[in-house]
């Protein structure tokens, strides 16, 4: 999927880069696994890679396998500039729940807006959705947080289908994938 998405956005990461996973929890095994996989087949090394989620026990199972690969971090996405500091070549949010609360796109831009702060000039937000409910309002979201989208749509290599919603919708992991960059700080005059 990396090899798609990331080619076809012209997003070109460094050797080792920084990769921050946003909402890990313990899916963290296969993400992790997945990007250093696409690194090494690129020639690029092992990512530093960051997993951050709300609670520790949202990651305690990774946590225990992924010693020493993936530094963890509980903490709320709002406030990640006081967690980390540099850049990262590449974040990683799936399933961002937008639409199961009226707060939910505040708080998106928020994290965001964060994860931008945290976001090299030539790297890239992956954001994945499993219904469009999510999709069309992260690209809003994204947007207003300062993003340019790269690629939006459908995923070609979605992941397992959990449920069918009575309007015939099917819910799939990483169904709809978007693919952003931030924009660049204008100088002033």
């Amino acid at each position: 999927m990396l090899d798609d998405y990331l080619n076809r956005s012209g997003i070109r990461l460094p050797q080792n880069p920084g990769v921050l996973n946003l909402g890990c929890g313990n899916n963290v095994k296969w993400n992790y696994l997945g990007v250093t996989g696409y690194l090494l087949k690129q020639g690029l090394g092992v990512p530093y890679y960051v997993g951050v989620d709300v609670k520790e026990e949202s990651f305690a199972q990774a946590k225990k396998v992924m010693a020493g690969l993936v530094h963890f971090i509980a903490a709320d996405a709002r406030g990640l500039t006081r967690y980390l500091k540099g850049s990262f070549h590449l974040i990683i949010v799936e399933h961002p729940n937008l639409t199961t609360s009226p707060e939910g796109p505040r708080v998106w831009r928020q994290v965001f807006e964060e994860a931008a702060a945290l976001l090299a000039d030539e790297g890239a937000l992956i954001v994945t959705s499993f219904w469009l409910n999510d999709h069309i309002p992260a690209q809003v979201v994204l947007g207003k947080a300062g993003y340019q989208l790269l690629f939006s749509g459908k995923n070609k290599y979605p992941g397992r289908l959990f449920d069918t919603l009575e309007t015939g919708e099917t819910l799939q992991t990483d169904k709809y994938i978007l693919i952003a960059k931030k924009l660049k700080a204008r100088s002033k005059p």
